[in-house]
């Protein structure tokens, strides 16, 4: 059987590890949540939109230190609890990546980020109707 690249996310308070790994060779990358969520903050960018590329564009970095690709499809589910300028939580569900037509392996496919809700109370108890939910498929 052949040997497939395999995809590892890893995610503390403060920090995103994703770290590819093939044959013997590995990459691993890390995002410091607090500093890069700070710089769009400050700079009024489209957070979740921004935090995204940003992941979308260190996968594609890993998987290439390990296996060289031209064309990265990476699929994946976004959640919120609000509307996505509104809400407070989100969640990245990886549904499939593949290098070149090559499926890679997925190990902790789940990112999920929750802030401190600022929400009033009304918003809080009727936020289940806005609820945003997209698939997501890019090739980078």
């Amino acid at each position: 059987m052949e040997e497939k690249p395999t995809l590892f996310i890893k995610a503390s308070k403060s920090t995103l590890i994703i770290i590819a790994k093939y044959a013997n060779e590995t990459a691993e990358h890390e995002i410091q949540l607090k500093s890069i969520l700070g710089y769009y903050w400050n700079n009024n960018l489209p957070v979740i939109d921004k935090l995204m590329e940003l992941i979308e564009t260190v996968i594609k970095r890993s998987i290439n230190g390990v296996f060289p690709h031209e064309k990265l499809l990476i699929k994946y589910d976004l959640e919120s609890n609000d509307k996505f300028e509104d809400s407070s939580s989100f969640k990245m569900i990886l549904i499939n990546v593949k290098a070149d037509n090559t499926e890679i392996n997925l190990e902790g496919n789940i990112i999920e980020l929750k802030g401190i809700d600022s929400r009033n109370n009304i918003s809080k108890i009727t936020s289940f109707t806005r609820k945003d939910k997209k698939e997501i498929e890019r090739i980078i």
